[in-house]
C-alpha cells in the first residue's frame, strides 16, 4: 500500500477495469493523486505537462504514459490549452486471468523502475494503428457490459500490454525527461492532507489548520499550493465534490442529505459549486451515471 495521504487517493471503489476519455480545458486543475490500479494514459489531442513521482514530462498527441499503482502523479495544462487523453485503468489480477506463459509477465513495464526510467513512450505508426483498434474494441466491450465482456477485455488487454512492452523495448527511453524537477511530499503537507481527508465536511480554516500543525498560515498556504496546485479552500472543495459524486453514484440519499454530509448546509450553494466543477447539477449527474452503469 502507498504511504501517501488518503486525501490524494482517487478511484477508491474497487474495480477490475475502466476505460474513458478525459477532457481537460479552461481553468481545469488536477491535484496530485494516487490509486491502487495500473494506468495507461494516451494523448489523443493537445499537449501538457505530466508530473509522476519526482519526474517531469512534456507530452503531445500520440504520447503514452505507463503509471504504476500507488505512483503519485498529476497532469497539467500548458498556457490553458486543452488536451484529451484516453485513460485505461485496471487491476493487475485481470491480466493474470490469461496466464499462458509463466516466463513472460506483461506487467513488467509497470513494475521495473531502473535508474533513468521514463514513464513516457510513443508508438510507431504501425503499432499506433493496432493500439487504436484494440482500445476502441476495449471501449466497446466495456460499454456493452455483457456476461462475456470481461473475457474479451482480458484478452484484448493482454494483447495491448504485449504491444506496449515490445514498443518500449524498441524505443527504450524518450529524451523529454526533465531531471531538474524534484517533488517531495513534505511531512507538514502530508499531515495537512490527512487532516483534510478526515475533516473535509467541517468548516476548515487555514489559520486553524496551521495552528494544529505548528506552522505559520503563510507557510502552509504557500506549500499547500506548491504541492497540490490548489489553495486549501480549492482542495477542500475538490474533495467534497469527489465525495458527493461517489454518494450520488452509489447511494439513494437525497441530494439535500448528500450536501449536508459533504459539508454544505446550504443546498443551493452546493448545487452552484457542484455544477461549476462537474459541469452539471447533482441531479443531472445522478441521472447521467445511472444511464452508463
Amino acid at each position: 500500500m502507498s504511504n501517501y495521504p488518503k486525501a490524494l487517493q482517487t478511484f477508491v471503489d474497487p474495480f477490475l477495469f475502466q476505460i474513458f476519455v478525459d477532457h481537460n480545458e479552461g481553468d481545469w486543475k488536477m491535484p496530485f493523486e494516487w490509486h491502487d490500479s495500473l494506468e495507461i494514459f494516451y494523448t489523443l489531442k493537445g499537449k501538457g505537462h505530466y508530473f509522476i513521482e519526482d519526474k517531469f514530462y512534456t507530452f503531445q498527441e500520440g504520447d503514452m504514459f505507463i503509471i504504476g499503482n500507488n505512483e503519485l502523479h498529476k497532469s497539467q495544462l500548458i498556457d490553458g490549452e486543452p488536451f484529451e487523453a484516453l485513460i485505461i485503468m485496471f487491476h493487475p489480477k485481470i491480466v493474470r486471468m490469461l496466464q499462458t506463459d509463466n516466463h513472460y509477465n506483461p506487467l513488467t513495464i509497470f513494475k521495473e523502475r531502473p535508474p533513468g526510467f521514463s514513464h513516457q513512450m510513443k508508438m510507431n505508426q504501425d503499432d499506433q494503428i493496432i493500439f487504436d483498434m484494440i482500445s476502441k474494441q476495449l471501449q466497446t466491450e466495456f460499454e456493452l457490459n455483457r456476461d462475456d465482456s470481461m473475457c474479451s477485455i482480458v484478452s484484448l488487454l493482454n494483447w495491448l500490454l504485449v504491444l506496449i512492452n515490445r514498443q518500449y523495448e524498441k524505443e527504450k527511453q524518450l529524451p523529454s525527461l526533465n531531471p531538474k524537477y524534484s517533488f517531495k511530499l513534505n511531512n507538514t503537507i502530508s499531515k495537512a492532507l490527512d487532516y483534510v481527508n478526515e475533516n473535509f465536511y467541517k468548516d476548515l480554516k487555514l489559520s486553524d489548520l496551521a495552528e494544529n500543525l505548528f506552522v505559520s498560515p503563510s507557510y502552509l498556504s504557500r506549500e499547500f499550493k506548491r504541492v497540490t496546485g490548489f489553495t486549501l479552500i480549492e482542495f477542500i472543495t475538490s474533495k467534497r465534490v469527489r465525495h458527493a459524486k461517489n454518494l450520488l453514484t452509489h447511494s439513494y440519499l437525497q441530494i439535500t442529505d448528500i450536501a449536508s454530509q459533504v459539508g454544505y448546509n446550504n443546498v443551493t450553494h452546493f448545487h452552484l459549486v457542484f455544477k461549476k466543477i462537474v459541469g452539471m447539477s447533482p441531479g443531472e449527474y445522478r441521472k447521467y451515471v445511472s444511464k452508463i452503469d
